[in-house]
């Protein structure tokens, strides 16, 4: 027995649920994860002043930039992590984001206020970019790391660590966005990531040997893309799958130009710097509240709504919040109605329709799933936003009236979609109840002949749709398959 086995849980380890030693992983984990996601939710409200400084045009032409980009991106992640090791890899993009958000924060600084459209759409689009690489390699890391049992113990806490980031973050920009300058911001946000990567440095002396080796290929390439696109369309489930994620893109960047259009509205002014300061504040009380709602709900009601009106009726409420707003927002467009109608839209959103939707994953098997996921939590969701920006400027030239006639449409598809979904999730998980009359549980390898298909395992307690679904997680990889793309978490605003 080794000494972390032998020695006795320290009060930190009891209080976040962890065994003896696994505080020496799990602790730089939580502070890399608060510091990675405090500097992008510093950074997330000054994109979105510089967006709505800009107006909805120039918007829907930077999410045109940054879908492009992420594809971009993508290509030079599968081509850099085919020819260096994973945790190379992990330090060569640590590295880039510090610069860059140094670079970043030097041209605000030099130029001040009167920064070039060239300079504004490089930083909205780095953020973007960032938001989604950031978090893909931040768990891919710690699924190499940690062990199943060990991830169990770890990873609510850790989280918990991205959640107070968000936090911390937004309201920082919120109670300084009128007092300090953009490349302030920069340089906190550059802050934060140094320390994150120096968590990250410290993290890398426990990966395992595999993380050395080269030739290890993520969920994100472009070869993986297409052919998540072809495993994608291939199935009725997994195209309306798509569509539900790709509608929710396009009516959720419908509220944000919206709120794009309020905000340059309302604070328009010919100081640049007063006027994004403003907006800054605005949008980081969105993000502040928002995050501490979607907090709340998981803490304490999340897990039990989802239990009572099931996954079907959940995937609508996002739907039917969306068109709540643009309603409210087309009619009234105040800042005093956009701050609570985009908190208790984005609320809803992460705390309640984005765990059903990962729950629609659990009734295919490993190998669709691994090809799809990535393709459709990438590409099909940027290019969503892409559509839904150049739809706006539809919109707002056929008028108030048919616009919203229009977004309603769409989000009644959407809506429609998710009761469509919630169908076949109940649907499948009985035809592998009915298909999988299973001798030995999947979970804990008890022997279950003898017992009813309904009764519970009684040695785990798993029921029938348990292990029917554990079944369908585990069918046999494709030949040839990688690493699962799962690694990749869903918790962060866009």
């Amino acid at each position: 027995m080794d000494d972390t086995t032998a020695r006795r849980p320290s009060p930190l380890e009891r209080l976040l649920g962890l065994h003896a030693g696994d505080a020496t992983i799990a602790l730089p984990a939580i502070l890399c994860g608060f510091c990675l996601f405090s500097g992008y939710s510093v950074a997330k409200p000054l994109r979105d002043a510089v967006g709505a400084s800009l107006g909805t045009t120039a918007v829907a032409k930077l999410q045109t930039g940054t879908f492009f980009a992420m594809i971009a991106a993508s290509a030079v992640v599968g081509l850099l992590v085919s020819r260096l090791s994973w945790k190379t890899f992990v330090l060569v993009a640590s590295t880039t984001w510090v610069v860059g958000a140094a670079i970043i924060a030097g041209f605000f600084a030099w130029a001040g206020p009167e920064t070039s459209f060239v300079v504004d759409g490089a930083f909205f689009i780095a953020v973007s970019v960032f938001n989604l690489l950031s978090l893909s390699i931040f768990w891919a890391t710690l699924s190499d790391i940690f062990d199943a049992e060990r991830a169990k113990r770890a990873f609510p806490s850790i989280g918990l660590g991205l959640t107070f980031g968000n936090i911390a973050g937004s309201w920082f920009v919120t109670t300084y966005a009128k007092t300090i300058p953009y490349s302030a911001f920069i340089a906190v946000s550059c802050a934060m990531l140094i320390v994150a990567g120096l968590c990250t440095v410290w993290i890398l002396r426990f990966a395992p040997a595999r993380a050395h080796a080269r030739h290890r290929t993520p969920g994100g390439s472009i070869a993986e893309m297409i052919e998540g696109m072809r495993t994608a369309f291939s199935s009725s489930y997994l195209l309306r799958l798509s569509g539900y994620l790709f509608l929710y893109s396009v009516t959720g960047t419908l509220v944000y130009m919206l709120q794009t259009s309020i905000l340059n509205t309302t604070f328009a002014n010919p100081d640049k710097a007063a006027m994004r300061g403003a907006i800054a504040q605005v949008t980081g009380r969105i993000d502040l509240y928002a995050n501490i709602l979607t907090a709340a709900l998981q803490l304490f009601v999340a897990g039990r709504i989802l239990r009572w009106v099931g996954i079907g009726v959940a995937l609508t409420l996002t739907p039917f919040s969306t068109l709540a707003a643009i309603g409210l927002l087309t009619f009234s467009p105040t800042v005093a109605m956009l701050v609570p109608v985009q908190v208790a839209r984005r609320g809803m959103h992460y705390a309640l329709d984005r765990p059903a939707r990962e729950v629609l994953y659990t009734v295919v098997s490993i190998v669709e799933r691994y090809k799809s996921k990535s393709f459709i939590d990438t590409f099909v969701y940027r290019f969503g936003d892409v559509i839904g920006g150049w739809t706006q400027q539809i919109l707002e030239r056929i008028g108030p009236a048919p616009g919203a006639l229009g977004a309603s449409a769409l989000c009644l598809a959407f809506a429609g979609l998710g009761v469509s979904l919630g169908r076949s999730l109940r649907f499948r998980e009985r035809q592998a109840l009915e298909a999988n009359r299973i001798a030995t549980c999947p979970i804990c390898s008890y022997d279950l002949r003898g017992l009813a298909p309904e009764v519970a395992c009684p040695e785990c307690g798993a029921d029938a749709e348990t292990r029917a679904a554990e079944q369908l997680r585990h069918a046999p990889l494709a030949k040839g398959s990688a690493h699962s793309s799962d690694t990749i978490k869903n918790s962060v605003p866009n």
